[in-house]
């Protein structure tokens, strides 16, 4: 998916049929940190976000940013701020909680290193979330991807965006449900 900045929300298809929503404050502050210059260091942080009650759906709402105390060079980074820590309890006051972790690769097109794998792999086995799913963003200097873990099944698969029509407005996955069964 292309980085943008001032997007709108994104619209992703989860392995159980539903849909996570990344709202644009996600990527909005992700683009601030993109490693589009040598100089730039990797940089990360949490992602918090809910499921919505009564149909299952996902938002991600917002992204904790770099902080001095954080280990950051060109090809690593290690949340070690406790500010990060505090932006977790502020958004479970307003009822907003962890789902996952963000990163950028100093790549057009993000890969996972076997360092993201095995923290990836580590995470699914000891974290929970808000809901039966981890998210794992990684930005890239054009493209981001996202990766998701199911708790349940202790996989990690990379998930895509919703089917748009023509006009660029997302497809109900309901209707193409429908279509596929006449």
């Amino acid at each position: 998916m292309e980085i943008r900045a001032n997007s709108k929300c994104v619209k992703i298809a989860l392995p159980n049929g539903k849909v996570v929503d990344v709202l644009s404050p996600v990527m909005d502050e992700i683009c601030k940190w993109i490693q589009d210059d040598c100089s730039k260091p990797e940089s990360g942080g949490y992602i918090v976000g809910y499921q919505h009650e009564h149909t299952g759906n996902i938002s991600l709402e917002a992204v904790s940013h770099p902080h001095l105390m954080d280990i950051k060079n060109r090809l690593r980074f290690d949340i070690r701020d406790p500010r990060h820590q505090l932006f977790l309890k502020k958004a479970k006051r307003h009822k907003s909680y962890y789902m996952g972790v963000w990163h950028t690769h100093p790549q057009t097109i993000p890969v996972p290193s076997d360092i993201d794998w095995n923290d990836w792999n580590e995470t699914i086995h000891s974290d929970k979330t808000g809901c039966q799913y981890v998210f794992f963003v990684i930005a890239g200097t054009d493209e981001w991807r996202l990766w998701v873990g199911d708790f349940i099944t202790g996989e990690i698969q990379e998930a895509f965006e919703c089917e748009k029509d023509t006009n660029g407005i997302y497809i109900k996955e309901s209707v193409l449900q429908d279509e596929e069964t006449l």
